[in-house]
């Protein structure tokens, strides 16, 4: 569905329309959690910026001039500066950052983050298991090698070591 129809259909309160909106809700999250935004005031702000598109898009002398996306994060970033201004918390952001810019950024995080997730999941599942035992669940090398039955915890961290490698390997292959 292209711009035009998105918001045609939002002027007629389209509900298929309204749920497509919520397509720009991760970028918008991973950006204002950059700065210390909490999941409640991430949703919070998000419907407000929707609730103030809708109804702009009703009033008939207003023109979109930008994407929904930008419009919506621009809401959003305003929001979330004047929130933290009553909350009296002290941050800088830069209101005058093309949005754009900013998207970009963390569409491209956005991107390491599925490379890195597929360059692990092409790892054998021996590799998988023991980093998800170091990084995820938090054992020691010691743990780890008498759970895999290791000789010692110098084997587990060699094993570690080879599949970290592999891990950069399959990352450097994607990217």
């Amino acid at each position: 569905m292209t711009e035009v129809q998105l918001v045609e259909k939002l002027k007629n309160n389209n509900e298929q329309a309204f749920k497509l909106l919520y397509r720009y809700y991760p970028k918008i999250k991973s950006y204002l959690k950059r700065f210390g935004a909490t999941k409640q005031e991430v949703e919070d702000v998000y419907h407000e910026a929707l609730y103030i598109l809708l109804n702009k898009l009703k009033d008939p002398q207003f023109e979109l001039t930008s994407s929904v996306n930008t419009f919506l994060f621009g809401i959003c970033k305003h929001k979330y500066v004047s929130l933290n201004r009553e909350k009296k918390k002290y941050f800088e952001i830069e209101i005058d950052l093309d949005h754009n810019e900013v998207l970009e950024e963390v569409i491209k995080e956005e991107k390491k983050y599925e490379i890195a997730q597929k360059a692990f999941l092409q790892l054998e599942e021996s590799c998988k298991k023991l980093l998800k035992a170091f990084y995820v669940e938090g054992k020691r090398m010691n743990q780890i090698a008498l759970e895999f039955g290791f000789s010692s915890d110098k084997v587990a961290k060699t094993l570690k070591y080879r599949c970290l490698e592999a891990a950069k390997k399959n990352y450097q292959q994607k990217a």
